[in-house]
């Protein structure tokens, strides 16, 4: 950590940003890692590029805050409040984000592995070409999210709320999605091979030109080869 990056940081958003306008410090890396951050205000906050390894941000503010290819292997962010939030290409490898709020987040090719997003709210959360491998998903609120082309693989979904998530073109093997709300989901040539639907809800789902097998396991009497097309 730098003592003189987070000293410039717990001032508050605006103090930061005034500080980012200078050129000298627009490209700037701030050293935040091991740093103490919870509890504090940071809406709107310009923290792009940051090193967070190992940070402690739960509880913090960090709504519509600029995380643009950031890192934040092993950040603490539980319980914090990331609505809208700019965190493409960042990097958040093994961090915690139980029950966070990332309605409307822009997580778009970022790498989202090993994490904890368990009991979390992720309406409308784009996801796009992320890789997700291993992550707990568990008991989450995830209507309308956005996993076009994201990797899946060993990601546990159960018990969470996926009604309208687009899962086109993902890869999903050792998911587990059982018992999970999928109602009105796109699959559109995803790969579902080795992936749990156990007991889950998949009414009016969009399968089409999506892959499985034998190691599927879809619920009891549900037909992955309908189409809503099937009904007009």
């Amino acid at each position: 950590m730098n003592s003189e990056h987070y000293d410039i940081v717990i001032k508050g958003t605006k103090y930061l940003n005034k500080w980012r306008e200078t050129v000298l410090n627009q490209h700037v890396q701030l050293d935040l890692s091991g740093s103490d951050l919870s509890n504090l205000n940071l809406e709107n906050a310009k923290l792009g590029n940051a090193d967070l390894r190992s940070a402690d941000l739960r509880n913090t503010k960090l709504a519509n805050v600029n995380l643009y290819m950031a890192n934040l292997t092993d950040a603490n962010l539980e319980g914090s409040d990331m609505a809208r939030i700019k965190l493409e290409k960042s990097i958040i490898q093994g961090a915690n984000l139980y029950n966070v709020n990332l309605f409307w987040a822009d997580l778009n090719n970022a790498t989202v592995t090993s994490c904890n997003l368990k009991n979390s709210r992720l309406m409308r959360t784009s996801f796009v070409g992320s890789d997700l491998k291993g992550s707990d998903c568990s008991q989450s609120t995830m209507i309308e999210v956005d996993f076009r082309n994201a990797n899946l693989e060993d990601v546990s979904f159960r018990n969470s709320n996926m009604n309208g998530a687009d899962m086109s073109r993902s890869v999903m093997a050792g998911a587990d999605f059982s018992y999970a709300m999928l109602r009105d989901s796109h699959w559109i040539m995803a790969n579902m091979i080795g992936a749990d639907y156990t007991n889950a809800s998949l009414y009016r789902v969009d399968m089409t030109m999506a892959k499985f097998d034998e190691t599927t396991i879809f619920p009891e009497g549900f037909d992955p080869t309908y189409s809503p097309a099937d009904d007009y």
